[in-house]
């Protein structure tokens, strides 16, 4: 017993982690390529920078691709075990369908247990990395981020054009100085600039020449074109960028997604303790719990559909699985909608393709058992 039970793990391993690279690769190749183009095609960074973009981008793709990769898991090794009859011998050598199943349905809950960490710490952790990794690569390599003949607008507070760079020397330059709100408040050109960076301090400084002319606006109106002041120029004018004061503010203003689980449940006592019914809040930490649970929930469905197909129906067990998958992801997006109206219960809303799914899928089970 202990062989089989060994041979069917081992298979179940070797084919979960096929499909979550499938899965995974497919997903964030869709959700990446347009960066990961414009980062390679344009050079703007190197090809550790890219890989280190990749990496922060695995995780929360990783929370999509398990749940999907464990139920394809489970339709395809009990289809092809059924369609090699492999199910009724080993029933028949004293094997009740539960000891069959239950590496698989164990499988289904380490990777439960797997997707609440990526889901609860490390995919949040990495959301709010990737964020500010721009900042940071701004402050250590600020060339790298500096491509001609674009409006660069990696550094915040500032919209930056180069007509054309060499070394740390930029020409043609043209820079937008923006407010909290993403307004104009000030813009210069200037024949040539030299670009430093001060790595420990996070500061960038540009030392521009001359510079043909300064458009200071109105602090209060900056859209007001009538408030905007005479032109000046300067034979040197220094702009100091502090790029610190941009990643506190990203810290300051982090959103839900962004926060780990023991700060996202400090934030719903928070909310709590002020009398403010923290929906969005609870919805993000349900939706967290969720979405991992659905992994043992698709080994529980995806378990008995297997055993009732076969070999050459495998594409239609897997066409199966993929709506099953996105009818799941259909629910959560609709219960999010609903996050705001408290009353309509969004987080059952929320829990009942789980409920579902589970409740199902034992009641195949109990069927195929009783056949």
């Amino acid at each position: 017993m202990k062989i089989l039970a060994k041979y069917i793990t081992r298979q179940a391993v070797i084919t979960l982690l096929l499909t979550i690279g499938v899965c995974t690769f497919v997903l964030l190749l869709a959700r990446i390529l347009k960066q990961l183009s414009d980062m390679l095609v344009n050079q703007k960074v190197g090809l550790e920078v890219v890989g280190y973009f990749v990496l922060l981008m695995t995780p929360n793709v990783l929370s999509l691709s398990l749940p999907m990769a464990m139920l394809a898991t489970a339709i395809l090794i009990f289809g092809r075990m059924s369609a090699d009859n492999e199910v009724i011998t080993m029933r028949a050598s004293g094997m009740s369908l539960g000891q069959v199943v239950a590496p698989v349905i164990l499988l289904g809950a380490v990777a439960s247990a797997c997707c609440l960490y990526i889901n609860a710490n490390l995919a949040p952790w990495c959301r709010f990395e990737f964020k500010t990794m721009f900042v940071r690569l701004g402050s250590e390599r600020p060339m790298a981020l500096i491509e001609e003949g674009t409006y660069i607008k990696d550094f915040p507070g500032y919209v930056i054009y180069a007509g054309k760079k060499k070394g740390n020397i930029i020409e043609d330059v043209t820079i937008y100085s923006l407010d909290e709100s993403n307004n104009v408040v000030s813009s210069l050109r200037a024949q040539k600039g030299i670009v430093s960076s001060m790595p420990e301090e996070r500061k960038l400084l540009l030392d521009l020449y001359n510079v043909r002319g300064v458009f200071p606006r109105d602090s209060k109106e900056p859209t007001n074109i009538h408030k905007i002041r005479p032109d000046t120029t300067a034979q040197h004018y220094p702009i100091e960028m502090d790029l610190s004061r941009a990643l506190r503010q990203a810290r300051a203003t982090r959103q839900l997604g962004d926060l780990v689980f023991s700060e996202l449940l400090d934030e719903i006592r928070d909310l709590r303790a002020h009398g403010i019914y923290p929906a969005a809040a609870l919805m993000e930490a349900h939706q967290r719990v969720a979405s991992a649970v659905a992994c043992l929930a698709f080994t529980l469905i995806g378990i008995p559909l297997g055993i009732k197909t076969s070999r050459r129906e495998t594409s239609v067990g897997i066409a199966f699985s993929i709506a099953l998958a996105l009818s799941f992801y259909f629910v959560m997006i609709l219960a999010n909608t609903l996050k705001s109206r408290p009353a309509l219960f969004p987080e059952a809303i929320l829990w009942s393709p789980n409920l579902f799914f589970e409740f199902l899928g034992l009641w195949l089970l109990w069927r195929v058992t009783r056949a």
